[in-house]
């Protein structure tokens, strides 16, 4: 993917792409995600898009804007940054906070224009004397042993929620530990209902009530209640089983850069590739030079795994480091610089899927997929695949 041309003004992206290597992102993939969404739980039912960790990686504000376009009702974010982000992205729709801050920063909390999160009688007391008029849910702890209350304590928040008019109740949400458990996710939904029944009794008959997260959306799609909050499922980043449940398009679709060195070594050379132990090469290796490291979400040390060259799989060599990977393209015979080597992805009539990378690198899905998401420049993958055309 080479750049040429760069404007006086040094635009970030191309400057960035001057290191070859990127991640390519379906952009049409939140909207149709968000579409089944939509299918499994109902038109009725809210869908609050969770936008935490910068939006998994890819950009609070630049998923927000994609998800708002595709029609979403709400966002949940896991820092005051990232909600503020959104709202300079233009976009006025609800917007929750996670439980992420302290109790003496209440009133700049508040001050947010955000719907913060009550998890504790600390944190309720704390916006209640701040005295800045502010939308909150409650969190309600089914047995998952972070945030929220506990059965014995939600009765009295309720109560002191009633008994002011600085903090509006506009819902009451929960998460559940365990949805690949039948057992598990009916205990610990029993113990939101019964949260919800006080509420009820408390007054609270109108607000928005808020349980399923991705995977309880898949396995559970009964417990849609009024309103769910997917993250992974909108950017299609499930383990494989789950993504098996339903057709849902990955966010991010490749991972690719561009072979910048290319060397012999010839047989009995000592090497002691990416600070490895060094060993003695048995044969001449043809080696090329990937800048692409640990830096960019991936591992140090082995087991690195196999990418993709012209078609063809290369072995990766000693350990990554910081900022490159050193690969065996002896056996490929085209392999030059400039190459295009894949990290993830299809090239040709092979692939390497986000889990096979992920098993790998004894990465979980939802860890690997941010990681790279975050540290790598974004390009748009369809265009990326008509300059891959072209090369070809």
């Amino acid at each position: 993917m080479s750049v040429s041309n760069i404007e006086p003004d040094f635009d970030t992206q191309r400057v960035r792409l001057l290191r070859p290597s990127w991640a390519e992102l379906d952009y049409g993939a939140i909207a149709a995600n968000l579409a089944l969404a939509r299918e499994l739980v109902g038109r009725a039912t809210k869908i609050y898009f969770v936008c935490k960790g910068d939006g998994f990686g890819f950009g609070a504000a630049n998923v927000a804007r994609l998800a708002a376009q595709a029609g979403v009702d709400g966002f949940c974010v896991g820092s005051p940054e990232e909600g503020v982000a959104i709202r300079n992205a233009g976009i006025d729709r609800e917007i929750l906070l996670f439980a992420a801050t302290l109790p003496e920063d209440a009133a700049q909390v508040a001050a947010l224009g955000l719907t913060v999160t009550i998890q504790s009688h600390e944190s309720l007391r704390a916006f209640i004397d701040a005295g800045v008029a502010v939308d909150a849910f409650l969190e309600i702890d089914p047995g998952f042993g972070r945030f929220g209350f506990l059965p014995s304590q939600w009765q009295a928040a309720f109560e002191a929620l009633r008994d002011q008019s600085t903090v509006r109740l506009k819902g009451v949400y929960t998460h559940l530990s365990s949805p690949e458990s039948d057992d598990v996710t009916r205990r610990q939904a029993g113990v939101f209902d019964a949260a919800l029944a006080d509420a009820r009794a408390a007054g609270f008959d109108n607000v928005t009530t808020m349980l399923a997260s991705s995977r309880v959306m898949l396995a559970h799609p009964h417990l849609a209640y009024q309103a769910v909050d997917p993250g992974r499922f909108l950017y299609g980043a499930l383990d494989a089983d789950w993504m098996a449940r339903a057709p849902l398009r990955p966010m991010l679709r490749a991972v690719r850069a561009r072979i910048i060195h290319v060397q012999e070594h010839p047989a009995g050379s000592v090497l002691g590739i990416g600070y490895a132990e060094p060993i003695r090469l048995e044969r001449a290796v043809r080696i090329g030079v990937v800048p692409i490291g640990f830096w960019d979400g991936l591992n140090h040390v082995p087991p690195l795994g196999r990418v993709l060259v012209h078609g063809q799989t290369a072995r990766i060599l000693g350990r990554r480091s910081f900022q490159h990977t050193v690969i065996d393209i002896t056996e490929i015979a085209q392999a030059r610089t400039g190459s295009v080597v894949t990290l993830l992805g299809r090239d040709g009539d092979q692939s390497i899927e986000i889990d096979e990378l992920a098993q790998t690198l004894r990465l979980p899905v939802m860890e690997l997929v941010p990681r790279l998401a975050r540290s790598l420049p974004h390009v748009d993958a369809g265009a990326a695949a008509h300059a891959g055309e072209k090369r070809r």
